[in-house]
């Protein structure tokens, strides 16, 4: 009874990014709460500490592309949900034990729930980037609470597991795509028996420029709020800045065009980011536009590879830890500023836009700034 209710209250593939990103914002709070919170409960030195977090960063971001070609092979994406929810509560029961063992299980289990979870739901987009931003979104708030919540010490533990744990019976049944496959605008209409569309032409071109845009994404990301003080306001506001950004960056492209929102909102945010400073309310406008063009880029992967979106989810992952792994420098803030800044944002906004127009042919990219008006 409660399996055919759960399946009525979330059944077809709207529902999917909205059941898998609120899965998302628990796991991303679990893993990150495991982290963080090792230092203080085994009494871990600074250093300690900044490597574990490290070498979490690496392997739940850069081991998605692997998991990613796995799966696709197998296409195992449930098993993926499943496999990842199931290593994050092994990684709270080792928190007490080991840091290194639960750090090794919250990577795993993070990496494993993103590809998963993200591959379904990009099956399901039709090509759409709305539903991609939907997912992805809450993640910034599963982050932003591990975080705090981390930092506390985290001895409260027994409420994961009951989360993790519904988590857990939610993803066993929510729906899952028939086809391994993501599926591009124009087959919404293409008649019964028709061929499918041809390939991308010049689609590893394309990836390494999106893939391009998303390492200026996630170094600016991280770094641009550097002269802001530490405290509450810089940690809740950029988390909902990141999470709105996402969230609605999808919703606007879809209707007023890929190519206008996320290239328009990369240019609207550079001057906020690169010359707010330590205002913290300019840098918040930056921070939401800057991240409205995050579906737009995976989408648009997602479109070039369509019989692999493991992979392709994979592979954004790994621009976003390469991105991140100048800022783990100390040396690296000796190039902040707003000269740097400002080219960052402009070299990722030309990598959006020649890529984007490159794949101009496709219904969603259209506006001023394509190569084809839809």
């Amino acid at each position: 009874m409660i399996r055919r209710a759960l399946s009525a209250a979330f059944r077809g593939p709207k529902s999917i990014p909205y059941a898998y990103g609120a899965i998302h914002a628990v796991i991303d709070a679990s893993t990150v709460t495991v982290v963080v919170s090792s230092s203080m409960i085994h009494e871990l030195s600074l250093g300690q500490a900044f490597q574990l977090i490290v070498a979490y960063d690496i392997l739940a971001f850069g081991s998605q592309a692997l998991i990613g070609l796995i799966i696709d092979k197998l296409e195992l994406l449930r098993g993926a949900v499943l496999l990842g929810i199931a290593l994050t509560v092994a990684a709270i029961v080792a928190l007490p034990l080991t840091p290194v063992t639960a750090m090794i299980l919250a990577g795993l289990g993070n990496a494993s729930f993103h590809v998963g979870a993200g591959a379904i739901t990009l099956c399901a987009s039709e090509g759409r980037s709305a539903p991609n931003g939907i997912f992805v979104a809450p993640g910034a708030l599963g982050l932003t609470f591990g975080l705090w919540f981390g930092r506390s010490g985290a001895e409260l533990m027994w409420p994961f597991y009951v989360v993790l744990g519904l988590c857990f019976v939610w993803a066993l049944v929510l729906p899952v795509p028939a086809e391994h496959r993501v599926r591009t605008p124009g087959e919404r209409d293409r008649p019964p028996g028709a061929p499918e569309p041809g390939r991308v032409r010049f689609a590893h071109v394309i990836v390494v420029l999106l893939l391009v845009s998303i390492v200026v994404r996630s170094l600016v990301g991280y770094s641009g709020a550097y002269q802001c003080p530490s405290g509450p306001l810089k940690l809740f506001g950029l988390g909902a800045a990141a999470f709105g950004g996402k969230a609605l960056g999808g919703i606007i492209s879809d209707r007023l065009g890929w190519m206008d929102v996320s290239v328009g909102a990369l240019l609207l945010s550079a001057p906020f980011i690169a010359f707010g400073g330590p205002n913290i309310e300019l840098l918040l406008i930056g921070m939401f536009l800057f991240q409205m063009t995050m579906p737009v880029t995976l989408a648009a992967v997602a479109l070039c590879y369509p019989k692999r979106p493991g992979l392709e989810f994979g592979l954004t992952a790994l621009a976003l830890i390469i991105g991140v792994l100048p800022t783990f420098s100390q040396a690296a803030t000796q190039f902040y500023g707003p000269v740097v800044f400002l080219a960052l944002i402009l070299a990722s906004a030309l990598s959006v836009w020649v890529g984007l127009r490159m794949l101009g042919d496709r219904n969603p990219i259209r506006g001023m700034w394509s190569a084809r008006r839809a």
